[in-house]
């Protein structure tokens, strides 16, 4: 029997029971489609809010890290969205391919000589093999996965970014290019990759997009944790930026992550 659609994969249907306590469970449709920057193939994941119509347009959320990332915030998304604590929202899930070896390539934008503790390393660390791929990733993001969404789906262009760790670093990147988002929520990010690259490209750039931004990290080591306040420190000169920030003291690297998503998107969605 022949395959009907190709491109979409997987559905699971959106369902509310009929209860007094009305239950929803939110939606995923995977779609695959051709990069021609990468060279290859993609997936995406969407989820969509309560009561979707194509009638209405919505905000769209994308989420680096999608195979440990996505489940989380696409119910909490779609959770606060069903209860009127944000607006409904879009939320696509962007996985990377084989993400031991691609995730570096894909997020970072150069070949770093230092560590996240200040350590200088050589390129046994970081080089083409594992780093330094962002820019096409950024414009596989711009050029052809975005404007994939907003063809099959009813959306606004009032997007928003979700990056942490190296998703974060990229995050901040993009500041220094004419990225397309309102809203980008940057945490514990590595600043220090290239020895805080992020921040020394945003001094010299004038930027002047209006942007709200999220940015939460965690103290340790004192190197990563000085770099990131130095880029702090600069998007507070900017009258452009909506900033706010979180110092996590008590959390680690991975475990900030889910109250930063919660209060992130409840302050700027």
């Amino acid at each position: 029997m022949k395959k009907i659609f190709s491109l979409l994969i997987f559905v699971i249907v959106s369902y509310c029971s009929s209860a007094q306590d009305t239950i929803c469970i939110s939606n995923t449709i995977e779609h695959s489609i051709y990069s021609k920057h990468l060279n290859e193939n993609r997936n995406y994941w969407i989820s969509l809010p309560l009561k979707y119509s194509d009638s209405i347009k919505y905000p769209v959320i994308y989420v680096f890290d999608a195979e440990w990332r996505f489940d989380l915030i696409k119910n909490i998304t779609f959770d606060l969205g069903a209860n009127e604590k944000i607006k409904n929202s879009i939320v696509v899930g962007i996985p990377h391919i084989d993400w031991n070896k691609k995730r570096g390539l894909d997020l970072t934008f150069s070949q770093s000589r230092i560590e996240y503790d200040g350590e200088e390393v050589d390129s046994t660390w970081y080089n083409g093999s594992n780093s330094g791929e962002g820019m096409k990733f950024y414009n596989y993001l711009t050029e052809e996965l975005i404007p994939d969404v907003n063809k099959k789906y009813a959306t606004n262009n009032h997007e928003t970014l979700i990056g942490h760790s190296y998703g974060g670093y990229f995050g901040g990147y993009i500041l220094s290019l004419d990225h397309p988002f309102e809203v980008i929520h940057i945490y514990d990010p590595a600043i220090w990759f290239s020895n805080g690259e992020v921040t020394n490209r945003f001094k010299k750039y004038q930027y002047n997009k209006p942007t709200k931004i999220h940015l939460t990290y965690q103290p340790k080591p004192e190197f990563h944790k000085n770099k990131i306040e130095e880029f702090i420190n600069e998007l507070k000169k900017n009258q452009n930026i909506i900033l706010t920030t979180n110092l996590y003291d008590s959390e680690t690297h991975n475990s900030l992550f889910l109250d930063s998503f919660y209060q992130g998107i409840l302050k700027t969605n």
